[in-house]
């Protein structure tokens, strides 16, 4: 079963960004810097939502392609799964193709994460609950 998680926003400048959404209101944890996805990022909170702020910390990230066509925008939805491996061939079964495969994810403490596109649904994350 998915339960909502989080919005993630592409963001050229993590800091910038950071204060934007502070200004909100959100409070926001320790920034994190994932090599293995070439980003930096950052979760803050605003009672119950969560976003999750994400920029480039490489050329070869693909945050940089939302951000050339597009600029600071939300990109994804996360799902939290209970059964990832159920839960990703339920999204295929609706034509939703893996953009990003399993893996683990040291934002979320080594639990494993898989993105996932539709052209109608955009981009889906899940990690495991």
């Amino acid at each position: 079963m998915l339960e909502f998680d989080h919005v993630g926003y592409a963001v050229n400048n993590l800091e910038k960004s950071r204060k934007s959404f502070e200004a909100l209101g959100y409070v926001f944890g320790e920034n994190i810097r994932d090599d293995d996805r070439n980003i930096n990022l950052a979760f803050g909170k605003l009672g119950e939502f969560c976003v999750e702020l994400v920029a480039a910390n490489s050329e070869s990230s693909p945050v940089n392609t939302y951000l050339q066509k597009i600029g600071v925008c939300p990109y994804h939805v996360c799902y939290r799964s209970s059964d990832i491996v159920q839960d990703m061939n339920f999204l295929s079964s609706k034509r939703y193709k893996i953009t990003l495969p399993l893996a683990p994810a040291i934002a979320f403490g080594g639990r494993r994460v898989v993105f996932m596109y539709a052209l109608n649904g955009g981009l889906i994350e899940l990690v495991e609950s």
